[in-house]
């Protein structure tokens, strides 16, 4: 047992010592360091080092070598940027495989749900799990025998990927049965689609929707492309950017490309090392080059999606529609380490064609991933057009429009989502629309694709959400007359003043039916998004929410309205311009 611990340890360094000499390398090569650089590089690592060993060796309670490693490896990056990480073998492992866009599984998506890893849409089409019967709403519950309870979800990924044609047992819970579902599944390679959907959104309207950035989003783009133009009467395509959080930087170089002209610039990169300084340039002629375009953009948006719509913008090929963009304009370089780790470093910044670096400078602050339910509960949280003000102008490359550096890429058309009621909100957050159309999936297994939501489905949902172990409503403000509730009882005043804060949460809590009436249209439009991304699959969702999708419906607008276009991208017109929010 010792010489094992031993061997571990042993590992441990030499993992440990290939980060810093990997790291003393690049930082001494690059920029010329001197001795006193040296003297203080050694000095810092003789320090670590030594602290290692002596908590490990002599701390009072026994500490778990490679726990106390990786927390001393984080501790080193913690005060650098968010994106610089470091990945245990596994987790590097799975990062490598989603940049190349394919890896060996079963091909489902998965999510904690109820302390279970959960499949949470219809498994890929001819995938192993759509062959074995797998379903949305498929809680796996176990792995070659072990639970899966309360699994960390990397965990989870890296037990069902492996090599191909190897065999994962599991054992599925399926909606209401007591029996749980064996199942003996061979890996096979699995595409990750970078495209959810492609076709027309409207009549002679092309759509495209990219949600990442992999290796395969070139040809995928390129192919929904061009079965866009064998109709001839497009009139323009909407490329939808939305809630993409980016990916590689070639690829982001290669679908810009496919819009502009060649020899354009698209974006470049400037590093403390002066090999990250970098120019991409389009190197190939454009499969779109005149049609017009739409990007539609959110604070979803980051890092790739960026670039592409930094780009488009300053060569004043499209316009962009939707909400200002996350804001990262930091460029990783993957580092394999010893043992199959690896280090995922920030080596540069890029810049759009028009010079303009938008990474966001309050990046700490910001480091918030929001989904399509969050985006909608934003709301509108701030004047974008008066903190547009707040950053360095620059001009657009052909019509010398105005744009801003910093805080992400502002689109030329501003248009947000109304804010939702706090009914919504708390749906949102109990992941009661979710469960419940996991539920309809059981219970109405005969839906079609064009259902409508019926009073008989309302009634259904309300009684769901009647059990307040599904569903628990709060009251807005609720934790402040908490707090005050326990200061009277703490200084033990008048009963009278506890019985005035019952009655109030009472009379707020009534208000639970109202707040439902209040918010009927924007409860049956989720729940029908819901329900159509469970039963039907991302396509189907999409299509389901384009009447109330209002950043979806301008963008639809300026394509149908050619003057209204090109005066959005005529000559020093202005950009960030906030329009009237209209529809359901």
């Amino acid at each position: 047992m010792e010489s094992r611990n031993q061997r571990k340890i042993l590992l441990i360094n030499m993992v440990l010592a290939a980060l810093i000499l990997s790291t003393l390398f690049y930082v001494f090569e690059s920029t010329g360091a001197s001795n006193y650089d040296y003297n203080a590089f050694g000095n810092g690592v003789d320090i670590w080092g030594k602290v290692y060993h002596l908590v490990l060796n002599d701390y009072v309670e026994e500490v778990d070598p490679e726990d106390l490693a990786l927390d001393g490896v984080n501790g080193m990056l913690e005060n650098l940027d968010p994106y610089t990480s470091f990945f245990i073998q596994r987790d590097f492992k799975q990062l490598e495989e989603d940049s190349k866009g394919e890896f060996a599984g079963l091909g489902i998506m998965i999510g904690p749900l109820n302390d279970y890893p959960t499949v949470m849409e219809p498994p890929i089409e001819d995938s192993p799990a759509m062959k074995n019967g797998m379903t949305a709403g498929d809680a796996i519950v176990e792995i070659e025998g072990k639970s899966t309870f309360k699994m960390p979800i990397n965990d989870v990924v890296g037990k069902l990927r492996g090599e191909v044609n190897t065999i994962v047992n599991i054992a599925v819970k399926r909606g209401n049965r007591e029996d749980l579902i064996k199942l003996s599944i061979k890996r096979e390679k699995i595409p990750l689609k970078n495209i959810l959907y492609s076709g027309e959104i409207e009549k002679d309207i092309g759509y495209i929707k990219l949600t990442k950035f992999n290796a395969e989003a070139p040809s995928e783009m390129r192919d929904s492309l061009e079965v866009l133009l064998e109709n001839d009467n497009i009139k323009g395509v909407i490329l939808d950017l939305r809630l993409n959080p980016g990916g590689l930087l070639n690829v982001a170089h290669e679908i810009s490309n496919m819009f502009l002209p060649k020899n354009s610039l698209i974006v470049y990169t400037k590093g403390r090392n002066s090999s990250e300084n970098r120019e991409f340039l389009a190197n190939k002629m454009p499969i779109l080059p005149q049609k017009p375009l739409v990007v539609l953009i959110n604070r979803g948006s980051a890092s790739a999606s960026e670039i592409v719509a930094g780009a488009i913008q300053d060569w004043d090929r499209g316009v962009l529609v939707g909400e200002t963009t996350f804001g990262k304009g930091l460029v990783q370089t993957l580092h394999p380490l010893s043992e199959g780790a690896g280090l995922k470093l920030t080596t540069a910044k890029y810049y759009t064609p028009s010079g303009r670096c938008i990474q966001r400078d309050n990046f700490r602050e910001d480091m918030v991933a929001f989904s399509e339910e969050e985006e909608e509960l934003r709301g509108s949280v701030e004047s974008e057009e008066d903190s547009l003000k707040q950053h360095a102008k620059f001009f657009t490359k052909t019509k010398e429009r105005v744009v801003y550096e910093g805080g992400g890429v502002t689109p030329d058309i501003i248009v947000k989502e109304k804010p939702v009621g706090n009914i919504i909100t708390q749906f949102a957050v109990q992941s009661v629309f979710y469960d419940f159309a996991f539920l309809c999936k059981d219970n109405h297994p005969d839906l079609k694709q064009d259902f409508e939501i019926t009073e008989e489905l309302v009634n259904e949902f309300k009684e769901y959400i009647s059990d307040e172990k599904v569903f628990k409503y709060e009251i807005p403000g609720k934790s402040y007359l908490d707090n005050f509730k326990k200061t009277i009882e703490r200084e033990e005043y008048d009963g009278d003043v506890l019985d005035m804060i019952a009655g109030i949460e009472k009379t707020l809590a009534e208000r639970r039916d109202d707040d439902f009436d209040a918010n009927i249209d924007t409860i049956k439009r989720i729940l029908k998004r819901e329900i159509s991304g469970t039963m039907f699959g991302s396509s189907t969702r999409i299509k389901a929410t384009k009447e109330w999708d209002v950043q979806l419906l301008k963008a639809i607008e300026i394509l149908q309205n050619p003057d209204m276009y090109n005066s959005i991208l005529s000559e020093g017109a202005e950009t960030g311009v906030v329009a009237e929010v209209s529809g359901k």
